[in-house]
């Protein structure tokens, strides 16, 4: 329990809500990035479900990986994600919706375990899913289009789910080594793709920090809370 004056709060309660509030800033951050160099790009009432939408989703996500929190609440959650999914305003794009039915689907077969989806395929289907979901439907509803060059800008955000839940995905500390130096090679080629600024510089030797802190400490107590730091740090150099 946390507590603040009288007022006690669940731990694991509070770091969710922090880790929502983060994670939905990065799958935000991208797309209104590169949305406000155009003219056409603007906020309107659409987006108000995409940020329930998000909420919800990103809820999910704490609960599966974290496994302290009942994991019924994921199913709730993801329900709550479709909901949402289903508003008059998303649902009258019905690419955008089939887009985000998308990531509630992989989710919920997260959630179950019976499909053994917390593995190295899983962590790829979820790095581009969080990639390509949200951050494509925020740029979509801001600019009614989508541009081929903005889901290339998408890359280092994919590398950078790939690099920083490895732990999150798998047990096997020393796998997990070889596989953090490959997705870290993979990370740091996605940066280099960017032009070579002092931002990308720090992104890189950040990469490396990280990597050595994955070799020498593995998964973390408060992994998640790590991972959605070091990635908002990440999303503030690359874009």
């Amino acid at each position: 329990m946390i507590r603040i004056g009288k007022l006690k709060l669940n731990r694991e309660i509070v770091h969710m809500a922090i880790f929502m509030i983060i994670q939905s800033i990065i799958c935000w951050w991208a797309a209104l990035d590169y949305g406000r160099s155009f003219q056409t790009a603007k906020f309107s009432a659409a987006q108000l479900p995409l940020i329930g939408y998000t909420l919800a989703i990103t809820a999910t996500v704490f609960i599966i990986l974290d496994g302290r929190i009942p994991a019924q609440w994921s199913l709730i959650a993801i329900g709550i994600s479709v909901a949402f999914a289903f508003t008059n305003i998303i649902a009258s794009e019905s690419e955008l919706l089939y887009l985000l039915l998308t990531c509630s689907v992989w989710l919920f077969i997260m959630a179950i375990p019976r499909f053994g989806m917390q593995n190295y395929f899983g962590l790829i289907v979820f790095s581009i899913v969080m990639s390509y979901t949200i951050p494509v439907a925020v740029f979509y509803l801001q600019n009614q289009y989508l541009s081929t060059t903005f889901l290339w800008k998408l890359v280092p955000l994919v590398a950078s789910y790939v690099f920083l839940y490895v732990p999150s995905f798998s047990k096997q500390r020393q796998i997990n080594q070889l596989i953090s130096a490959i997705t870290g090679v993979i990370l740091v080629v996605a940066i280099f793709l960017q032009p070579i600024t002092w931002q990308t510089i720090t992104a890189i030797i950040l990469t490396i920090a990280v990597w050595f802190s994955q070799q020498s400490f593995g998964r973390l107590r408060l992994h998640l809370m790590i991972n959605a730091v070091l990635q908002l740090i990440f999303m503030f150099l690359l874009y």
